[in-house]
C-alpha cells in the first residue's frame, strides 16, 4: 500500500530551469542591474565634476587672498604714505 499512500519516483510538477519565464525574470533582473550601475556611475561622475569645479573655486579664492595680503604688505609702509625724499 506505499503506492497509495504517495511513494511515487516521479513528481506530478516538475519545472523546466530553460522557461520563458524563468528567461523573463532573469532579463529583467539584468535590466535591473544595468540601470543601477548607470545611475552609480552617473552619481559618481556628478560627484567628482562638483569635486573639480570646488577644487578650481578654492584655489582661485588662495590666489586672490595672496594676491591681497602682497598688495597690504606692499602699501604697509610709510614710504607709500609719507614723502621722505630729500
Amino acid at each position: 500500500m506505499p503506492e497509495a499512500i504517495g511513494n511515487v519516483k516521479s513528481p506530478a510538477f516538475q519545472p523546466s530551469l530553460k522557461s520563458p519565464r524563468t528567461e523573463k525574470v532573469a532579463e529583467q533582473a539584468e535590466a535591473v542591474k544595468a540601470r543601477r550601475s548607470a545611475a552609480a556611475a552617473e552619481t559618481v561622475r556628478r560627484q567628482a565634476d562638483f569635486s573639480s569645479n570646488r577644487t578650481e573655486f578654492l584655489s582661485r579664492q588662495a590666489e586672490q587672498l595672496q594676491d591681497r595680503a602682497q598688495n597690504r604688505n606692499a602699501e604697509s609702509g610709510l614710504g607709500s604714505r609719507v614723502d621722505i625724499r630729500v
